[in-house]
């Protein structure tokens, strides 16, 4: 084994034990271990079965007690919670005035469990149909650092509306205010069109939450203290400015105004309505318009944003949403998601945000690829022409380079409490 490989493997154990001893800690040194080990052993197996991880713990017990150990603490009531408040405050410092944290639901399939709690009629997006299983509402943060971005998991919520007592969009709107007073406003909400709804809108406008979703394109725009219908209202615009489009001979022709939103259910004229930009944007091949029209909503909270500004804004900030669809896809098959064996829904809530907890390490990892891909250059880089994509989306490649840089781990203590840090005349016993 080369000396690059050996440094590297240690850098990332010792690495992986310094996230694991941020995040726990607040926590007891019981909980502090568990959380340990369920990292070392989810990142290490890539798999989500708790008995994989028990046989993977390098612990001086058996398979079978290291096992109940863990299940027994899994267990923990609020254990999902103080783990997304600790994540939150690690991934808070990193996000700049103009990062995205884009939301997004997902879901997790469970066709043919029976005895796992909650379990409800979820929609399968990659099958359009419907399924036995869980909702999950993942928020990511999309950083731009210069030259690349990186994407950092900032928090995960597994739903069942047969038991939580709110609703997902009364969730999501108390993860949004979490994260938005932990980041002192910074960064822009991105949604997809889903999420065009009166409440919504009307939610983030009053709390001072900048955002960008992808309009429906059927509501209302609201002049006053009338409405007037959404498509004559784009029929008005002058398509005055053009950008280059995502495609080679590809334009966009766009237009942008302020208009009013309803967040009354029922119109009337003392109907509560607040404003936000519409931006619309039209694609075009050559002089030929190609599809339909395509909607934007946003507020960036800046009055002195010029409408190009606006327009460039909204349209370079939705393009980066579909970057969430490679981490739910990360999630379930690098990680192994779906394939958990857990009955209580306390423990799946709680494995779900140790799942996001490694997914985040192994995202962060993304800083120091320079390093891996110089000790493990057939893994990252599968041919030369590779090196020039480092900068991309790489977490599948680091994904794999981190199980085999923590098939033989090292725990490494990083407690005050150590003997070695123990002055040495305290260790010796006076005799009288």
């Amino acid at each position: 084994m080369k000396n690059t490989e050996k440094e590297t493997r240690s850098f990332m154990q010792e690495k992986l034990s310094r996230f694991a001893g941020r995040l726990s800690q607040d926590m007891s040194r019981p909980v502090s271990k568990f959380i340990q080990d369920m990292l070392f052993g989810i990142c290490g197996t890539g798999t989500a079965s708790v008995f994989k991880i028990a046989k993977y713990t390098q612990d001086k017990t058996t398979t079978k007690k290291t096992s109940e150990r863990l299940y027994r603490n899994i267990g923990r009531e609020g254990l999902d919670a103080e783990l997304q408040s600790a994540l939150l405050d690690i991934v808070s410092p990193k996000i700049k005035q103009d990062s995205l944290l884009i939301v997004d639901e997902s879901d997790i399939e469970k066709p043919y469990a029976k005895k796992m709690e909650g379990l409800k009629e979820v929609h399968n997006g990659s099958k359009a149909d419907q399924t036995k299983g869980y909702n999950q509402l993942n928020i990511v943060a999309c950083v731009d650092n210069g030259q690349a971005y990186s994407l950092l998991p900032v928090s995960s919520d597994l739903i069942s509306t047969a038991i939580e007592k709110d609703s997902t969009k009364l969730i999501m709107q108390d993860r949004l205010i979490d994260i938005n007073l932990k980041c002192n406003g910074r960064g822009i909400f991105v949604f997809d069109r889903g999420y065009d709804d009166r409440k919504i809108i009307g939610f983030l406008v009053d709390n001072g939450m900048r955002f960008i979703i992808r309009g429906v394109g059927v509501r209302n725009i609201r002049e006053g203290c009338e409405e007037k219908n959404f498509d004559q209202a784009v029929k008005a615009l002058k398509f005055e400015y053009q950008m280059p489009g995502f495609k080679p001979n590809q334009t966009f022709r766009c237009s942008t105004r302020r208009i009013g939103v309803r967040t009354d259910d029922h119109p009337s004229k003392r109907a509560k309505s607040v404003e936000v930009s519409l931006v619309v944007v039209r694609k075009y091949v050559g002089r030929t318009k190609k599809g339909k029209d395509f909607y934007l909503l946003c507020d960036f909270a800046d009055k002195n944003l010029s409408e190009a500004e606006i327009i460039q804004k909204a349209i370079a900030g939705y393009r980066k949403r579909w970057k969430i669809e490679e981490v739910h896809r990360q999630m379930k098959q690098d990680l192994g998601w779906e394939n958990m064996r857990l009955a209580r829904y306390t423990k799946l809530k709680n494995f779900n945000m140790l799942l996001t907890a490694a997914l985040y390490f192994i995202y962060s990892c993304k800083d120091v690829i320079d390093k891996i891909a110089v000790a493990f250059p057939k893994l990252i880089c599968f041919a030369s022409k590779d090196w020039a994509k480092l900068q991309r989306f790489m977490y599948y490649r680091i994904c794999q380079v981190l199980q085999i840089c923590l098939c033989r781990t090292k725990h490494y203590d990083t407690s005050p409490y150590r003997s070695d840090l123990i002055e040495p005349l305290q260790m010796k016993i006076k005799l009288v």
